[in-house]
């Protein structure tokens, strides 16, 4: 294992690191008086643009820690798992990054009010909205780094000698069938 990167905790720690800021920004910010808070033109739609872009940088934040990379860990997996296909493992990840988001937001508005803020319900779908361009966002990233540590397995994936033997086991089995199949 050694020379192989440890993308994964690297990765989640990453993402605990920026989830734990940004749910301290979000709560300070949250429920600083109306009055002292920043005011930020530069962002369309000003309030709900805050709210967007605060919550794509939670659920960006979110998904990288709670992700787990196939073929990381040292436990044995099946072949066809070593792949980085977002559409095969990162469904958990993104349910816990909306559920977990959707619940701040939520909580967030219910408690405004005894910080002397308002309670806005535009402001949750503001959040809901941010939290899918945050994981659009990190999707499309981890597509792009995925087609570069496709073809490394060698950087990441302790198990991708064995899946490469296994591969060329079955690979001469087939050429052994056809050429039994032929004589």
């Amino acid at each position: 294992m050694s020379g192989r990167l440890p993308l994964q905790r690297w990765i989640r720690w990453f993402g605990i690191v920026v989830t734990t800021i940004v749910v301290i920004l979000i709560l300070l910010f949250s429920f600083m008086p109306a009055e002292s808070a920043p005011r930020v033109s530069w962002i369309p739609f000003a309030d709900k643009g805050a709210h967007l872009i605060a919550y794509a940088a939670y659920g960006f934040s979110s998904f990288l820690a709670t992700l787990e990379i196939p073929g990381s860990s040292a436990r044995r997996r099946r072949r066809s798992d070593s792949a980085l296909h977002i559409s095969s493992w990162a469904g958990r990840s993104i349910i816990i990054s909306l559920v977990t988001g959707t619940i701040l937001g939520a909580l967030v508005e219910l408690v405004q009010p005894t910080f002397g803020r308002s309670r806005e319900w535009a402001d949750l779908a503001a959040d809901f909205m941010g939290l899918v361009v945050g994981l659009a966002v990190v999707l499309v990233l981890l597509k792009i780094l995925g087609a570069f540590f496709i073809t490394r397995p060698w950087l990441y994936d302790p198990n991708w000698e064995e899946e490469v033997d296994e591969s060329r086991r079955e690979d001469s089995r087939r050429v052994d069938a056809r050429r039994g199949g032929i004589g």
